[in-house]
């Protein structure tokens, strides 16, 4: 009996330990566990840390600092709670290139994907018959202005630069929209002409026979039609038109919906120094992001036509009033032409 009760004990000694055993090896895994997602944590955050500067040379800009400092705290937050997610917000992505930059460089590439014909790689720009401010830094005023205003409507917005000291070409900056698979790539710019009377704003965008990204055509035309329309409504800047072209290096490598804004005529006196004016600029910015909301509508209303079967054409048209047809007539397209002819000096982007 007294041995039963010893080997009795026994096994439940040995049974008490093994349970104990199990208990700490569970305990020690889930802290490795946790350990080693605080190394991958750590490891990421010294990662994207790394990335700014790297975003000071040309190439860098596309993934560095521009795409980290452009993206709004809580768009990081559901970022980082799983990469598949789209942030918070309204889920769209735009891409904003400030264009030009300080020095230009002469340099050529391909005006487009496999393309035999090259342009400059990048221009400085123009600058104010009044004020003397250059385009480039025209443009990076009112990009860093429109991010803000973009990201408060709940945008995620990607800038291409943020400073004039960059040396990053056409075909680049668009690699910044491609790469990020951004839902719009909006090109800031201001316009000049050898005519001090020359003035207004229009907007760019391919034709529809583009070989390097004609199939963008419609996507792109809509946009450049809601921020055209949207912005002189908001400025009271007077319309010109839709220019189709296909001369345009920054266009030709877009893989996104793109549109170049000529938002006025630095040539022009009274323009330039409007554009100048903090209280208009605010107004200017107003008017862009203006187009691209209404732009998101109409894409809204041409996925829902999908469905029921309405053309493509016919819900851009019956979607906001800034495609009625009536607009549509007053804001011709200028397929083809020439800086020289359309009155504009833009023969490089």
């Amino acid at each position: 009996m007294i041995k039963r009760v010893n080997t009795l004990l026994l096994a439940v000694f040995l049974c008490a330990a093994a349970v104990m055993t199990a208990a700490c090896g569970t305990g020690g895994q889930t802290e490795n566990s946790a350990s080693a997602g605080s190394t991958r944590e750590a490891a990421a955050a010294a990662s994207t840390e790394e990335a700014a500067p790297a975003g000071q040379t040309a190439a860098a800009a596309v993934t560095g600092e521009t795409a980290a400092a452009a993206t709004t705290q809580s768009a990081a937050a559901a970022t980082s709670a799983s990469p598949d997610l789209k942030p918070e917000g309204n889920g769209f992505l735009v891409v904003i290139d400030a264009g030009h930059q300080q020095q230009g460089n002469s340099g050529q590439e391909p005006i487009g994907p496999g393309a035999s014909s090259t342009k400059a790689k990048v221009s400085s720009g123009t600058a104010g018959v009044s004020t003397g401010v250059p385009e480039y830094q025209l443009n990076l005023d009112i990009t860093l202005q429109l991010r803000d205003e973009l990201i408060a409507r709940g945008y995620d917005v990607i800038l291409c630069r943020e400073t004039n000291d960059v040396d990053i070409s056409n075909s680049e900056r668009a690699a910044v929209a491609n790469e990020n698979e951004a839902d719009a790539f909006i090109r800031i710019h201001a316009n000049g002409s050898g005519s001090s009377s020359a003035h207004g704003s229009m907007t760019i965008c391919m034709t529809p026979g583009n070989p390097f990204n004609g199939d963008l055509y419609e996507e792109s035309r809509h946009l450049s039609d809601c921020v055209l329309d949207a912005y002189v409504a908001e400025t009271g800047i007077s319309k010109e038109y839709v220019w189709e072209t296909d001369t345009m290096s920054g266009i030709n490598w877009s893989q996104v919906p793109v549109t170049i804004l000529e938002m006025g005529y630095m040539s022009n006196p009274s323009e330039d120094e409007k554009m100048q004016d903090p209280d208009f600029q605010k107004v200017m910015v107003t008017g862009i992001a203006n187009g691209i909301d209404d732009y998101f509508e109409v894409r809204k209303d041409m996925a829902a036509a999908a469905e029921d079967g309405t053309t493509a054409g016919q819900a851009a048209t019956e979607a906001p009033a800034s495609l009625s047809a009536t607009d549509q007539a007053a804001a011709p397209s200028a397929a083809g032409d020439t800086a020289e002819n359309t009155g504009t000096a833009r023969a490089a982007d």
